[in-house]
Parts: structure tokens; sequence; C-alpha cells
């Protein structure tokens, strides 16, 4: 094999595809990126077994041929050459590898491409199209609310359901809730994607109004556009019951500036740590319509009063009526809420002091996005 090739393309390429591999410290074929020319197009992929990703660049080729790279070194050699610099890549006896420009070169030892693992092939019977800006947005919008920790595997993602031409995409860890939905015309079905192929995604979409191809093949999904797909295994497993939540009618609302919000909640962290936990407590003032932030931790204290542009209490016998309506949060959940709601302004919505709370960001009919923080019990 041998071909040139524009040096930033080529590292993009790699680094990109290496996003997938199995990083260990010894080189190994799950830690090295595959590589596939035929005439003037390379194909550089990584997988893990569990998720792949493949990315096709234009080159120079001048001799077909495969080989395997170990990821990281290789991607190094290259962004270590010159700046726009078009590079010449070589495989010569035993599999070793050359990298040169001018008088520069490097080697490294490839592998043989038969070691690669079989690649998944998906069935694209079961497939639909989607706008890759769209896309981005919604995954931009609920990823900070997939489960880190691994309490349940089926929360170590985002769930995508299709009902009644609609696609909604949620993501929770079970004390908190992001969940988007856009219009899509397919038939119904559901699946959680890992949330390793959704940060990646998010990476490699652009804001661009182009076609991304969504197959779906049993217990494996793909996601491909132009010269880059993403292909991984799907999650198993029970996903938190989230439609029965969002119905949950409130019993009291109210519009406050998210900035002003955000701003506010984030002075409260000065106090709050890892040593010293406490949420914030939120009091809301009928009267005053207003509402009072406080939390006290061995760091100090917090309390500031902000101005709410609607108040709405339905039921006076409810929270809210007799007395002032009280409710303790989280506030990270709760800044991550806003920050990902994109607007001016925000609605609250409370059950009671230990329902959920609804973040929604105003709309015309229903929301397109909608977020949930669970209360903290106050001792």
């Amino acid at each position: 094999m041998k071909f040139s090739a524009d040096k930033t393309t080529l590292a993009e390429a790699v680094i990109n595809a290496s996003k997938a591999c199995a990083l260990k410290t010894a080189f190994s074929e799950l830690d090295g990126v595959l590589l596939c020319l035929k005439g003037n197009n390379l194909t550089v992929t990584g997988y893990d077994l569990e998720t792949g990703i493949r990315i096709n660049i234009d080159v120079s080729g001048e001799r077909d041929g495969e080989i395997i790279v170990e990821s990281r070194l290789f991607s190094d050699m290259i962004r270590k050459m010159p700046e726009g610099t078009k590079i010449a890549v070589e495989i010569k006896e035993n599999e070793k590898v050359t990298v040169s420009y001018g008088k520069i070169k490097l080697n490294i030892q490839g592998k043989e491409a038969e070691k690669f693992p079989n690649i998944i092939e998906l069935n694209k019977n079961v497939s639909f199209t989607m706008k890759e800006k769209v896309l981005k947005n919604m995954l931009s919008q609920i990823d900070h609310a997939i489960a880190r920790k691994d309490i349940n595997p089926a929360l170590m993602g985002a769930r995508f359901d299709i009902e009644n031409n609609m696609l909604y995409v949620v993501a929770s860890d079970a004390v908190r809730l992001a969940l988007r939905k856009e219009p899509l015309e397919f038939n119904d079905m559901g699946f959680i994607v890992p949330e390793k192929t959704i940060i990646e995604l998010i990476r490699n979409l652009s804001d661009e109004e182009n076609d991304v191809t969504v197959v779906v093949d049993r217990n494996q999904i793909g996601f491909f556009k132009e010269n880059y797909a993403i292909f991984s295994r799907l999650l198993d497993g029970k996903f938190v019951e989230y439609k029965k939540l969002v119905e949950t009618q409130s019993n009291l609302e109210l519009t406050v500036n998210t900035r002003e919000f955000t701003d506010s909640l984030e002075r409260s962290l000065l106090f709050i740590n890892e040593r010293f936990k406490s949420p914030v407590v939120c009091e809301i003032d009928e009267e005053k319509n207003c509402i009072y932030l406080s939390c006290k931790t061995g760091l100090g204290e917090f309390d500031e009063e902000i101005e709410v542009s609607k108040l709405n209490i339905k039921d006076k016998d409810e929270p809210g009526g007799e007395k002032k309506f009280c409710v303790a949060f989280n506030p990270r959940f709760m800044i991550d809420a806003l920050r990902n709601s994109n607007c001016d302004e925000v609605k609250l919505e409370f059950m009671d002091e230990l329902k959920p709370i609804k973040v929604i960001p105003p709309a015309e009919g229903d929301s397109d996005v909608l977020f949930v923080v669970v209360p903290v019990r106050l001792k």
C-alpha cells in the first residue's frame, strides 16, 4: 500500500476513528486502526467489538492495500509533520509502515489486516433519515442526564422512541431526566444507544442540513453520513417510565429568567463541594411574586431573592395555597437543565415538595424539550 494525503485531513481521520479503539498499553488489533486503500479512497476504521467508527477520505493512491497501525502513535507521527504539507504513507516488507515528508522519515511496525476483528455489517431494511443538525441538537440537549455510574445498564445511554410519527430521545440517571422530541415519519419502535456512541455523534455531527441515515438491525445500530459512519451494539434493560412523568399535571407553575436563575445557582456552588454537601432550598412567595434561594454549609451561607415573571397556583388547597411552598434540589442538576434549555425564560412546574420538578422552555403547543429534576428530602 502506498498513498499521499493532506496531513491535517489524515490526522483528523485517524484521531476520530481511534475514538472507537480499546486503548491498551501493548499494541493489539483492538487498539489499532485499520487502513484500507482502494484507488484514491482511504478508509480508516476503529473497532473495539462494541463500537466502530469508519471514516473515508480522498488521497492520492499509488498502490492498494490494507494494514493495522497503532492508533495513538500513528496519529502522533502525522501530527508532528510540518503544517500544510502532503505526507506519504507506504507499507514495506514485514508490515513496516513508513510516514515521510521530504527528508523526514518515520517508521512503525504494523500488523496484518486479516487480524482485524470482523466489522459489524448491518442489514439496512430498517432505516430512517433525519437532518444531522437536528440530531446533533437533540443529543446535545439530553446527553448530560445519561447515567455515568452503572446503576442500571439501560440508563447508560439514550432512549430513542418513535411513536405516532414523533421521535423522542430521552436520557435519565434516575434523579434527573432530559427529553427532546421531533416529528419523524416512521414505524413505531424503540431502542437504547450507548453513551459512547452518543458522545461521538455530538462531536462529529455538524450544524448543516445534511442527511444522516439511522439503521437498526436487531441489537445493532449504525449512523451514516457522507464520509463518516459509527455503529455499535444497543443496550438492553428496562428504562425509566418517563411518559407517566411527562403527563403528570402540576399544581404550581412559575416562569423565571434563565440567566438570572443560573447565575444565582452558580453562586450557591461557592459553598458546596464533596466535603460540604447541601441542596439549595427554593421557597416560593406568591404575595411578593418571587422565589428565595438558600443553602448553608461549613463554608458559608447563600441567600438570594429572584423575581418571578409569572406565577400560577392551580389549586389553593395544594402546595402554595396557605403557606409558602418550599422545595430543595441539587443545584448542579438544575444548572444543567437550565443551560441546555437554550432560551431566555423557563417555566418550572411543581406538584409537591417531593415530586419531580419539570423545567420547560416556553413553546407554542407541546414543548420540544423537557427537563426533570428530582427534589431532595429536607431533614
